[in-house]
């Protein structure tokens, strides 16, 4: 990337007509082709998703052939919409209807949408026509997840439409870009104006800050009885948010030492944690053993004997509050 970057990028992007629904195989083999992980992959939304989105394309245009669909039942496994004919009232004033849609995926069905009526039918061809397929909606979370995570960004609108790159991360959008390309969504990258640096100074703090205030919002809920791939999430979930703050104190100058200060006593705690229950076996009354032997104690207690630290909830009391 040019110098005018120095202040990293503003990044967002656009799914243009060319963007149509694809087999999960294409878009892997796409993927392969240039290099990126499975994670820009997105997941399938399921049938039953599918099913609304067929349903939604077909109501556009049947009020211009005298039709409207009625739900009637909308479960997550059973739709069922009634066809009624417009300006055709009963005595009742009531539209009686012609047919039914219905999609069911009980008993292993669920692969098409049953009825005869000829909107029934069409409801049918557009769900077959994106069943198993990734449509351009589905990309949101997996193009996200690499900006955020691959990229080191955050998203610089609440919304989450437009995201900030650092200029160190940003030969990784090159790859991203030929990718998305192929699958009809255009990526564009923006200059960020050295007038407003600040500006994404202040969006950077805020960031990790949220982001800071949620692990230790986790942290302070445990009391040593978690599963140990609980602390262990968490800690690399600290690990990889002190490499966040690494990033965003190098490209903007942001002055992380405190959060740093913050994630290093969570981390330590959360090992202490782990370290803890990897020892021990929790019994249904709440008490724990080491492995091994027999009786129980408080985690409380153990956790001290095995950490040589206070309760969780002393420790906790003695971590100091983030600010910047």
């Amino acid at each position: 990337m040019s110098q005018k970057y120095t202040n990293g990028a503003f990044v967002f992007y656009r799914a243009g007509s060319a963007c149509q629904p694809m087999l999960p195989d294409e878009i892997e083999r796409l993927a392969q082709q240039y290099s990126l992980p499975t994670s820009i992959i997105p997941q399938y939304a399921g049938d039953r998703q599918q099913v609304s989105r067929a349903i939604n394309k077909t109501k556009a245009g049947l009020a211009k052939q005298g039709f409207t669909l009625t739900a009637l039942v909308t479960r997550d496994h059973e739709v069922r919409y009634r066809i009624n004919a417009l300006h055709k009232e009963n005595e009742q004033g009531d539209m009686p209807y012609e047919a039914l849609v219905t999609w069911t995926d009980e008993h292993g069905n669920g692969q098409c949408i049953e009825g005869t009526h000829q909107i029934a039918c069409d409801v049918n061809n557009a769900f077959q026509a994106i069943r198993g397929r990734i449509c351009p909606g589905d990309w949101t979370d997996a193009l996200a997840y690499y900006l955020v995570s691959e990229c080191q960004g955050f998203a610089f609108r609440e919304d989450g439409r437009v995201y900030w790159i650092p200029e160190a991360h940003l030969p990784r959008l090159v790859p991203l870009m030929a990718f998305l390309a192929q699958v009809g969504i255009s990526l564009v990258v923006c200059e960020v104006e050295a007038e407003v640096r600040t500006v994404v100074q202040q969006a950077a703090q805020e960031s990790l800050a949220d982001k800071l205030q949620t692990l230790q919002e986790d942290v302070a809920a445990f009391d040593g009885t978690q599963k140990p791939s609980n602390y262990k999430r968490r800690i690399a979930e600290i690990v990889t948010l002190r490499k966040r703050a690494t990033v965003y104190a190098e490209a903007l100058q942001v002055g992380v030492d405190q959060a740093q200060a913050i994630l290093t006593q969570l981390e330590d705690q959360v090992q202490t944690l782990l370290d803890v229950r990897e020892n021990t076996v929790v019994h249904r009354n709440g008490h724990v053993s080491a492995v091994g032997t027999p009786g129980s104690t408080s985690v409380d207690t153990l956790a001290s004997a095995f950490g040589g630290m206070p309760s969780p909830a002393a420790a906790w009391a003695a971590q100091p509050s983030v600010s910047w």
